[in-house]
């Protein structure tokens, strides 16, 4: 009886060990599930990511070999994940997804497209041989990790949530379909108006207008109006011009002044002389 309940013990035990090896080894390979929340572990570690839809019928086709290539990730020491389009549209926008189903390899931060063939031996061979060395990684801005990608998520869930707000609308509250369009479109527009006056306050703090020439000069008194302000940002060409110009204006001035001194001789010898031709004629009579 003792020996009976020994082997069982012994069975159990067994078991036991069978199952936690079969757990931990069950998650370090198989398929891991990317959303929006955890995409970022993808950064660290090797990675290779599907992008794909349900009512993709190349999804569909390619789903059995990814499962396999899945089950090869712990000898290949890598991660194998998937992503559901449908569900996560920010790193559709993120990856710029353009065709499915997409694959991406990843490692250390460095994304890179699969275009080769999607068998489950072409796929080993390209993590095995290294083959990924030979792919171009994706552009510096285009790289999910970016802040211009970012963006580009993010204007990716703003439009998926204004796609659930249509079917709400329509579907469960029954609105007609020109209902929400206007009222979406007048939404764009408020906000439009909103973001241009943020943009307007911006580029006033930042860059504030120089005020026109001459303004500062028309609110001063008429007394400091009469001797004009200097040009301190004058350049050397303006200023050599005017000394050029200098020896001119001055010779200008000699002349008129020697012109005047004569104009005023000549008046003075009119005068003197007709005094002299009255005094004679009065002496004559």
């Amino acid at each position: 009886m003792a020996l009976f309940r020994l082997k069982e013990l012994s069975f159990f035990a067994f078991a036991l060990v069978i199952c936690i090896v079969s757990e931990v080894s069950g998650g370090q390979k198989g398929v891991t599930k990317i959303t929006d929340e955890n995409w970022q572990q993808v950064l660290e570690g090797e990675w290779l990511v599907e992008f794909y839809a349900p009512w993709c019928p190349a999804c569909k086709a390619l789903g059995p070999t990814w499962d396999a290539v899945g089950d090869w990730a712990a000898d290949l020491d890598i991660n194998v994940a998937a992503v559901d389009v449908t569900e996560e549209a920010g790193l559709s926008g993120r990856f710029m997804i353009t065709s499915l189903p997409s694959i991406y390899h990843v490692i250390d931060g460095e994304f890179r497209r699969y275009m080769g063939p999607r068998t489950e031996n072409d796929i080993i061979t390209f993590i095995e041989d290294r083959k990924f060395h030979d792919v171009e990684t994706v552009a510096s801005w285009r790289a999910p990790d970016s802040i211009s990608m970012g963006i580009v998520s993010f204007i990716f869930k703003v439009s998926m949530k204004v796609r659930v707000f249509h079917n709400i609308m329509t579907e469960k509250y029954g609105f007609p379909i020109w209902v929400t369009y206007g009222f979406l479109a007048i939404f764009t527009v408020a906000f439009g108006l909103f973001l241009g006056l943020i943009l307007v306050f911006l580029t006033d703090c930042c860059c504030p207008q120089k005020p026109p020439k001459g303004y500062e000069r028309s609110r001063l008194p008429e007394e400091q109006q009469a001797t004009p302000p200097t040009d301190i940002n004058e350049s050397e060409e303006e200023k050599e011009d005017k000394k050029a110009d200098e020896p001119e204006q001055k010779e200008e001035v000699v002349d008129k002044a020697e012109g005047k001194e004569e104009e005023e001789t000549t008046l003075r010898q009119r005068k003197t002389g007709g005094n002299e031709d009255g005094e004679e004629e009065g002496e004559s009579k």
